[in-house]
């Protein structure tokens, strides 16, 4: 009996610890989801958020490059891009289906599979910054990837902007070389430009103005935040939490689209070489020609972009800024214009002995390019029909360091400061020589060294861009910077050359007649209504055929636009060069300065009718008498 009476009190308290336990855990969990339902239901609800919230960058649109009438040359087309996000891929469970998925991908987008894991590998930049493994993607296969979207976490279609171009009805845009070019930033760019917000995969301006305004182009990035399940797929966003990307500034470009195509077709597809049109009042590249050219778009080709560089013709050259060529005989102004200065020659009297077509020296003779001879000449008519024989005697007496001083007071040998030098490209900077040149190697001078020079001959070499800004001091007495963005800048007219206004008004004047008279080598590049002055040139070349140049400025006594032309293995410069040149000055004066054509005839009928009315007068006078 006591037994059973002691065993009955023992399940008795036992069964009220049990109830008080079970009473105290009910409890814990009673306070526990108070906390969590009641007291502390925002702070966790942020932490949710935060654990389930990624952020996702918005490109901004890259800005546009308008030519100085507001006209589009570059603007952005949408194109499609697949990118992996690693975290979401990762998080797959299963290592096989993790496998499946980049098989699948791999296959989808044409990407090696072992590229597709070098790039995941490779990754250092931010944790959920996606990885753009395929870019320009084909719409079916966008297609198929959203179709699947849900078997394939972590994979991401992303519509980017892609740079597209104005062609004006050509299958090729225009100025390429001056436009630039952009592509995916390199490792070592990236870990210069990642202090400025870049990301490895972002594209950046490599060569021409896309490079030279790429602070200005690129805009900021905007982020918006995405939610995402346990499993890495995209299931909502957070709208309020978007922050919009700021696009990219447009640029203002320096060239005139249509002058700018007219020296292209003129230029044709079958010559090389470099065509420059400038304001040598301001240092304004109106346009700008490297032959041939590229299509930029080539840089997304590996096939495309290995071809240009194995190409002879090298077309990616810009040989307006880095071609040096030998100037011919459009270098013969600069030994005239020593001359000049130097005192030691009338530009109206006939000098020296008659040409006869070749002058005997100790080592060699010395031909002109005329083999009967010219006869005797002044300088004026030297440079009408470029007599190499009257320069031959003139630069003897003008000595090669005067020659030399004064093709650095008109800017040789040295760069010409073009802002497209900083678009990557560089900027050559040519030859002028000295008698310490040869000396240094190993030879002694020679007086036919400076027979040679002083036609623009031998060792010399310049590019275009230092010839159109020579043909800019001759016009205005200043050496300006040559530039090819809008703006102002400072300094914009140039540095002033040591040179006398009279001696820079003869030459002027003088090159008018190359042009004008009706025996001048330039006359192929005449234009009606317009007083033109001009210099051909055909300078030797030791690879083949001479290079052809021809080099304008226009109206002749006061020069608002400066040309320049040379076409490498192209022949004689009047018959080549010339014509080309004299399209663009048409283009020029009839279509994008017609009113300035309208006031340069009036100008000049005015000037005749004064003339007229004067003789007119003195014919009346000598009849009284």
């Amino acid at each position: 009996m006591f037994e059973d009476f002691l065993d009955n009190g023992t399940r008795e308290r036992r069964a009220r610890a049990l109830m008080a336990a079970v009473v105290l855990l009910f409890g814990v969990l009673g306070v526990r989801l108070y906390l969590l339902q009641i007291s502390d239901w925002e702070r966790y609800r942020i932490q949710s958020e935060q654990n389930t919230m990624e952020p996702s960058s918005i490109e901004a649109s890259r800005g546009l490059i308008r030519d100085r009438n507001g006209v589009i040359l570059v603007d952005n087309r949408p194109s499609y891009t697949v990118s992996v996000i690693p975290p979401r891929l990762r998080g797959i469970p299963d290592p096989e289906l993790r496998k499946r998925v980049k098989q699948r991908l791999s296959q989808l987008i044409s990407v090696p599979m072992s590229v597709v894991e070098k790039r995941l590998s490779s990754k250092k930049g931010h944790f959920y910054e996606p990885i753009k493994l395929r870019q320009d993607v084909g719409f079916e296969t966008v297609s198929v990837i959203e179709e699947n979207r849900y078997d394939m976490p972590g994979v991401e279609v992303q519509v980017e902007a892609r740079r597209g171009y104005t062609t004006f009805g050509r299958s090729f845009p225009i100025a390429p070389h001056v436009l630039g070019y952009v592509g995916l930033i390199d490792e070592r760019r990236y870990q210069q430009m990642r202090p400025l917000g870049y990301r490895l995969d972002d594209q950046i301006g490599k060569r021409g103005v896309e490079r030279l305004g790429e602070p200005r182009l690129r805009g900021q990035d905007g982020v918006k935040y995405i939610e995402v399940d346990a499993r890495g797929r995209e299931v909502g966003s957070f709208p309020t939490r978007t922050q919009s990307p700021t696009p990219g500034e447009d640029l203002y470009l320096t060239l005139d689209y249509r002058l700018q195509l007219e020296a292209e077709m003129a230029f044709g597809d079958s010559l090389r070489g470099s065509l420059v049109v400038m304001d040598p009042r301001s240092g304004e590249i109106l346009a700008m020609v490297s032959a041939p050219g590229f299509h930029p778009r080539s840089i997304r080709n590996s096939k495309e972009w290995a071809a240009l560089n194995a190409d002879p013709a090298k077309p990616l050259l810009n040989r307006t800024m880095q071609g040096e060529y030998p100037p011919g005989s459009v270098y013969k102004m600069v030994t005239a214009i020593a001359a000049l200065e130097m005192g030691i020659l009338d530009p109206n009297e006939p000098r020296y002995t008659p040409c006869e077509g070749q002058l005997q020296m100790p080592d060699r003779v010395f031909r002109c390019h005329l083999e009967k001879g010219h006869g005797t000449l002044n300088l004026r008519g030297a440079l009408v029909h470029s007599c190499d024989i009257f320069f031959y005697h003139l630069g003897r007496e003008v000595g090669i360091r005067n020659w030399n001083r004064y093709s650095r007071i008109l800017g040789f040998g040295s760069p010409t400061g073009i802002d497209l030098a900083n678009g990557g490209d560089g900027e050559a900077v040519g030859l002028v020589t000295d008698r310490a040149y040869y000396e240094a190697r190993g030879g002694k001078w020679l007086e036919g060294f400076m027979l040679n020079l002083t036609i623009g001959q031998g060792e010399t070499s310049t590019t275009p861009i230092q010839i159109a800004r020579y043909m800019c001091a001759l016009a205005t007495g200043r050496l300006p910077h040559p530039r090819v963005l809008l703006g102002n800048v400072p300094n914009e007219g140039g540095e002033p050359v040591a040179i006398s206004e009279e001696t820079l008004a003869t030459i002027r004047d003088i090159l008018r007649d190359v042009v004008e008279d009706p025996t001048g080598t330039g006359r192929r590049a005449r234009v009606e209504g317009i007083s033109v002055g001009g210099k051909t040139g055909t300078a030797q070349n030791s690879h083949g055929e001479d290079h052809a140049w021809f080099v304008a400025l226009a109206p002749a006594l006061d020069p608002e636009i400066v040309v320049v032309a040379v076409a490498e293995n192209a022949g004689q410069g009047g018959e080549i060069a010339a014509p080309i040149v004299q399209k663009v000055l048409e283009t020029y004066f009839y279509i994008v300065a017609p009113d300035r054509r309208k006031s340069l005839k009036m100008a000049v009928e005015k000037e005749e009718g004064k003339t007229m009315v004067a003789a007119k007068e003195e014919a009346g006078e000598v009849r009284k008498r």
